[in-house]
């Protein structure tokens, strides 16, 4: 006899994304590594959405450096589309990937 209790098992849910709180950390998927080679830690980019609502991260001349892929994407694109803006500060770059903070703007 196990001692398994017979509960099913159920994940626990992600908190959902808060439009005016919530921040998260992600690899950039997608890299432009002409357009990363330009930035360096510490630099605030754009975040936008862009073409078949991907979520695109932009330097200050507005070339696309990569899009964000993590289970809070529909919710920021969400928060975007009701008003709220959001910025992505580079935090880490290790060619060819970069790690930034997607927080409100």
């Amino acid at each position: 006899m196990s001692g398994s209790g017979g509960g099913e098992y159920v994940p626990p849910q992600r908190a959902k994304f808060d439009c005016e709180t919530s921040q998260i950390i992600t690899i950039l998927s997608s890299i432009d590594l002409v357009v990363l080679k330009k930035l360096s830690v510490e630099n605030i980019l754009e975040i936008e959405i862009g073409k078949n609502e991907a979520l695109i991260v932009l330097n200050a001349d507005g070339e696309i450096i990569g899009s964000i892929v993590h289970p809070s994407t529909a919710d920021i694109i969400e928060c975007i589309k009701i008003g709220n803006h959001y910025e992505a500060e580079i935090i880490e770059i290790n060619y060819p990937a970069c790690k930034v903070k997607i927080k409100r703007s």
